[in-house]
């Protein structure tokens, strides 16, 4: 019996839909899905994010850089003498292991998608210097200056006032040329501070492409920025993160004391807050160094 009348309901139903007698709801259905100017949903466009993070208290290596002059058949049989060694050789095999693990589960793009995360700013630098027992060492990089000839970062580093910056890409460039350039304008007469610039590039094939641009590098560099402007053609990756370079679109910067130790850095676009706490803590470090000079020569 419950059956027919269910039977009869629905024959019912569909003699209303023939005759064009439709209730409410169904000429709402009718209307979402034969209406053709209707508009797909807006989907809102992902802002970068302003939770940052807190500056690195401590960056570098805890050992002094020693400059290493040995050739490259000296360095091959140095290499070979540590695999004698089996817990040199067992901790660098561990730590080679850790490096390409964490190399092969990092995406492609990571990177790209960090730089539309956080806009290119990680987090605000450090309102005062490290602290000189507490703060690392600047690794020692070999690279080639612009006449293409040999140089360590240790030797342009030690005894002086620097402030290192390191680029990879051509998009860092304008992140590192907001703390450059009001350096200069500010120490333009002052030899107590020096800037060293370190031009980046891990891919094997643009080392080559940037090897043929050096004529134009030096064309269109400043005069006051060939001296110490340092092409570094290698993979530096294992050393990328003592020093928090985690994001090759990005331009850092760091304050190095004539120790070699890093005391202060920061990266993307400079803030006036960050510009004049760098030439405070720089004019502060220059000073505390010609005084220690004058004291060592008495």
């Amino acid at each position: 019996m419950l059956s027919r009348i269910y039977v009869q309901q629905q024959k019912q139903q569909l003699r209303t839909i023939r005759c064009g007698i439709r209730t409410p709801i169904i000429q709402h259905a009718y209307k979402q899905m034969y209406t053709t100017n209707q508009q797909p949903p807006k989907i809102k466009e992902e802002e970068p994010s302003k939770e940052l993070r807190t500056a690195p208290k401590v960056l570098g290596l805890r050992q002094t850089p020693v400059v290493n002059r040995d050739g490259w058949l000296e360095r091959k049989k140095n290499k070979l003498r540590d695999l004698t060694d089996y817990d040199k050789a067992f901790q660098a095999h561990a730590a080679e292991r850790r490096h390409l693990v964490e190399e092969a589960t990092k995406s492609y793009f990571a990177d790209a998608h960090e730089m539309r995360k956080h806009g290119g700013k990680m987090y605000h630098a450090a309102d005062k210097l490290i602290k000189a027992d507490k703060a690392g060492y600047m690794p020692d990089f070999e690279g080639i200056n612009l006449d293409k000839k040999p140089v360590h970062t240790t030797d342009l580093l030690a005894g002086k006032i620097s402030l290192m910056s390191f680029v990879y890409a051509k998009y860092g460039e304008t992140h590192v040329n907001s703390f450059v350039e009001p350096l200069l304008q500010h120490f333009k007469d002052n030899s107590k501070v020096q800037l060293v610039e370190v031009n980046v590039q891990e891919n094997l094939l643009k080392q080559w492409l940037l090897k043929a641009f050096v004529p134009s590098i030096r064309k269109n560099l400043p005069e006051e920025r060939k001296q110490n402007y340092t092409l570094l053609l290698k993979d530096i990756s294992r050393v990328r993160k003592h020093l928090d370079m985690t994001n090759q679109h990005i331009g850092y910067v760091y304050i190095i004391d004539e120790q070699c130790k890093i005391r202060w850095t920061a990266h993307g676009d400079a803030t006036k807050e960050e510009i004049g706490n760098m030439l405070g803590m720089l004019e502060y470090l220059s000073s505390n160094n010609n005084n220690n000079k004058k004291v060592a020569s008495s």
